[in-house]
C-alpha cells in the first residue's frame, strides 16, 4: 500500500508496478488538523486561519507546529507550497532544542521527498529523524519511521532491507497495541512480496492488513487503499476484471475524500489493466483523466505514470514512434529519481518497442541493462519477463542458441513463482477472508436486529405507557368536569335560593320602608289635623296629650332598629364599611345614606326621618362636605356603589 502524503510511486503497468507504502498515513494521525474530508473551499479556509495564527503566535515552538499543520493542510493540493513550508518548518525548529519538533519537521521532508521520487534526499531526512526519535525512545513515530525507510528501500529495489525495516516498525507497533500503525506495516509488507512476486504472502499480509483497518474507527482512505492493494495483487495474477473492481472500489472513496494524488495513481492502474485487456481506448481515457488531473496539481509521480503508460498504448497500436518519444521522457524522470522500479519497467518496454523497428542493438542494451538490475535486486518476476523478451530477440536475430537458453531460464523462473503462487492457497485466503467477512456482517444484522427488536419493545412498552396515562387523564378530567358541573348546579341552586331570598328581603325592606314613611305621613296629618282643633277649642291639654303620643311614635328608635335588621339583611356590612371608609359619619347620617341606598324620594325619606324636604336638602348638603365629594360628583352614586 502506497503513502497517502505524496508518493511518487512507479508507473502502473504490467511488469512492475510501483507499489504504495503507507509510513506517511502517520503524518495524518499526528500532524493532521482532519482536512482529508473536508472540502477545497474548507480546507482553505483552515489554510487561512493557519497563516493568522502564524503571523500572532509568539513562541518558535507554536510557530513550527503551525508550519507542520501547513505541510499537511497543503500536501493534497499545491505541492511547491506542501516543499516551501516543509522547508520553512525545519529550519525553524533547528532555532529549538525541542527534539520533538526538529524530528518531525525532518520527517515530513522524508515522506514529502519520497512523494517526490527524491530517494537519496528522503532515506537522509527520514534516517536523521530516526535518529531524534531514538533519543525520546517514541516507539510510536519509530515505527512510522521505519515504514518510510522500507518504503524508500522498496523503491530503490532492496527488498532485504525493506522487509527488515518494516519488521521493526510491526514488532514496535504491537509493543504498544498500536493497531493503526501495525495495519500499515503489514499493507506495505504486502506491497513489498507482490514487488518480489510473491502473491501468496501479498494476500496474507494484505488481508490482516485489511481486518485490522476494519475495527478502527474511521480510517476511510487508508480502507480504500486496501482495496487497491488487493486490484494489484489480481492484475499480476491476471485476474483484470478483478483488479479493475477493486480499484474502482477505492477510486471512488478518493474521489469522495477529495484525494487526488491517489485518485491520479487508481486512474492509471485501471487504465493499465485495460491495456492488459487489449481494450485501449478506454486505457486511453483513464490515462489521458490521471494525467490532466496530474498536470493541473503538479503531480509529478503521476504525470511520469501517465506518460509511460500513454507510450505503452502506442506501443500496443503499433505508433512506435510516439511510443518511444513518449517512454524516454518517462525513463528521463525516472533516471533522475532513481527510482529502479520504474526505470526497468521503462526499460522492458522501450527494449520491446525496438524489437519491434528492428533497433536490435537498443532493444538488447535496454533488455541488459533491465535485466541487470532485475537480478541485483532480486526481483524474479521481472527477470523472467527481460529473459522471455531478449529470446524473442534472439529469434529475430536468428541467435537460435541464446534464444533456447533465455527461453530455458525464463521457464524456470516462472515454474519457481508458480509453486511460491499456488493459486489454491490464494482462493483459500480470499475464501476464508470473505466467509470471516460474511459472519461478521451476519453477527452484526443479527446484533441490529436484536437491537431493533428491543426498541420495538420499548416502544411498544412506551405506546402501551402511554395509553394507560391518556386514559387516566381523560378520566380525571372526566371525573374534574362531571364535579364542576355537579358543583355548578348546586352553585346555581344556591344562587338562585340566595337571590330568591334577596329580592324577597329587599321586597320586605322596601314595603317596611314604604309602610314606616307612609304611617309617618298619616301620623303627621293626623297631627296637624288635632293642631287645629286644639286652637278651636278649650279642652286644649287633652288635645296636646295626644299630639305628644304621635311625635312619640313618630320618633320611636324601635321603628328605626327594625328599619335597619331589614336593611342589613339586605345590605351586608354597608354600616360597617362606611365607618371604615368615612369615619366622621354619625347616626343620623347613616341613616339618611340607607335610605339614599334604598334610592327613595326626598318626600319618603322626609316622611321617614320626620323632618322636612328642605331639611332632607340640608342633611344631603351637609353629607357631600363630610365625605368630600365635589360639586361634579354624585352622592346618590357613591353611595349606591358602597
Amino acid at each position: 500500500m502506497e503513502s497517502k502524503y505524496y508518493t511518487k510511486n512507479v508507473p502502473v503497468f504490467k511488469i512492475a508496478k510501483g507499489v504504495r507504502s503507507m509510513v506517511d498515513k502517520l503524518v495524518v494521525l499526528y500532524f493532521a488538523i482532519g482536512i482529508s474530508l473536508l472540502s477545497f473551499s474548507q480546507n482553505q479556509q483552515k489554510i487561512d486561519s493557519l497563516l493568522k495564527d502564524f503571523s500572532s503566535q509568539k513562541t518558535t515552538i507554536d510557530k513550527v507546529k503551525t508550519l507542520q499543520n501547513l505541510v499537511e493542510a497543503y500536501k493534497y493540493y499545491d505541492l511547491n507550497k506542501t516543499e516551501y513550508y516543509a522547508h520553512k518548518s525545519l529550519k525553524l525548529s533547528k532555532t529549538t532544542t525541542d527534539t520533538l519538533s526538529i524530528a518531525g519537521s525532518l520527517y515530513q521532508l522524508g515522506s514529502l521527498k519520497k512523494s517526490m521520487s527524491y530517494l537519496d534526499s528522503s532515506e537522509y531526512y527520514f534516517n536523521n529523524a530516526l535518529k531524534l526519535w531514538k533519543l525520546t525512545d517514541d516507539k510510536k513515530w519509530l515505527a512510522s519511521c521505519y515504514i518510510g525507510l522500507s518504503d524508500v528501500y522498496r523503491l530503490e529495489g532492496d527488498y532485504d532491507k525493506s522487509i527488515a525495516a518494516i519488521n521493526q516498525s510491526i514488532v514496535l507497533s504491537k509493543s504498544i497495541k498500536d493497531t493503526f500503525s501495525e495495519a500499515l506495516a503489514l499493507g506495505n509488507l504486502s506491497s513489498i512480496y507482490r514487488n518480489k512476486g510473491n502473491y501468496t504472502l501479498a494476500y496474507t499480509n494484505i488481508i490482516k492488513s485489511q481486518k485490522l483497518f476494519e475495527d478502527i474507527e474511521g480510517k476511510t482512505l487508508y480502507k480504500a487503499d486496501t482495496y487497491k492493494s488487493i486490484g494489484e495483487i489480481e492484475y499480476h495474477r491476471e485476474n483484470y476484471f478483478e483488479a479493475i473492481k477493486n480499484y474502482k472500489i477505492a477510486l471512488d472513496v478518493y474521489k469522495k475524500e477529495n484525494d487526488y494524488n491517489f485518485q491520479g495513481l487508481t486512474l492509471n492502474r485501471i487504465a493499465n489493466a485495460y491495456i492488459s485487456l487489449k481494450q485501449y481506448e478506454s486505457a486511453k481515457t483513464y490515462a489521458t483523466e490521471a494525467l490532466n488531473l496530474a498536470i493541473d496539481k503538479n503531480f509529478e509521480n503521476v504525470i511520469s505514470s501517465s506518460e509511460f503508460l500513454l507510450g505503452e498504448i502506442n506501443y500496443e497500436t503499433k505508433n512506435y514512434k510516439t511510443a518511444d518519444f513518449l517512454l524516454n521522457e518517462a525513463l528521463i524522470k525516472y533516471r533522475s529519481s532513481k527510482n529502479i522500479n520504474s526505470i526497468y519497467t521503462a526499460l522492458l518496454v522501450l527494449g520491446k518497442t525496438a524489437t519491434k523497428t528492428k533497433n536490435y542493438n537498443a532493444a538488447k542494451t535496454y533488455f541488459n541493462e533491465g535485466l541487470l538490475i532485475a537480478d541485483t535486486i532480486n526481483a524474479p518476476r521481472e527477470s523472467q519477463e527481460f529473459y522471455y523478451y531478449l529470446s524473442i530477440l534472439n529469434l529475430e536475430e536468428k541467435d537460435y542458441q541464446n534464444a533456447h537458453n533465455n527461453l530455458k531460464r525464463y521457464s524456470i523462473i516462472k515454474d519457481s513463482l508458480s509453486k511460491v503462487n499456488n493459486a489454491r492457497d490464494i482462493a483459500e485466503l480470499k475464501t476464508i477472508y470473505e466467509t470471516e467477512k460474511k459472519e461478521k456482517e451476519i453477527a452484526l444484522k443479527a446484533a441490529e436486529i436484536e437491537v431493533l427488536k428491543q426498541k420495538e419493545a420499548i416502544a411498544k412498552n412506551r405506546q402501551i405507557l402511554l395509553g394507560i396515562i391518556i386514559f387516566s387523564i381523560v378520566l380525571l378530567a372526566s371525573a374534574l368536569f362531571y364535579g364542576l358541573r355537579q358543583k355548578m348546579k348546586r352553585n346555581k341552586v344556591e344562587r338562585e335560593k340566595l337571590d330568591a331570598s334577596l329580592q324577597f328581603k329587599e321586597k320586605e325592606l322596601t314595603t317596611h320602608a314604604l309602610h314606616l314613611a307612609h304611617k309617618n305621613e298619616v301620623l303627621l296629618d293626623l297631627k296637624s289635623q288635632l293642631k287645629e282643633l286644639k286652637s278651636g277649642t278649650d279642652n286644649s291639654r287633652s288635645f296636646q296629650k295626644v299630639i305628644n303620643a304621635i311625635n312619640l311614635d313618630i320618633n320611636n328608635d324601635n321603628n328605626w332598629e327594625q328599619f335597619r335588621t331589614y336593611f342589613e339583611d339586605v345590605h351586608k356590612d354597608f354600616n360597617s364599611k362606611v365607618k371604615r371608609t368615612f369615619p366622621e359619619v354619625t347616626s343620623n347620617d347613616l341613616r339618611l345614606m340607607s335610605l339614599l341606598k334604598m334610592n327613595l324620594s326626598s318626600k319618603e325619606i322626609a316622611n321617614i326621618l320626620n323632618i322636612s324636604s328642605e331639611g332632607v336638602k340640608k342633611a344631603r348638603y351637609r353629607l357631600r362636605k363630610k365625605l368630600s365629594l365635589s360639586t361634579e360628583e354624585s352622592l346618590q352614586e357613591l353611595i349606591i356603589e358602597l
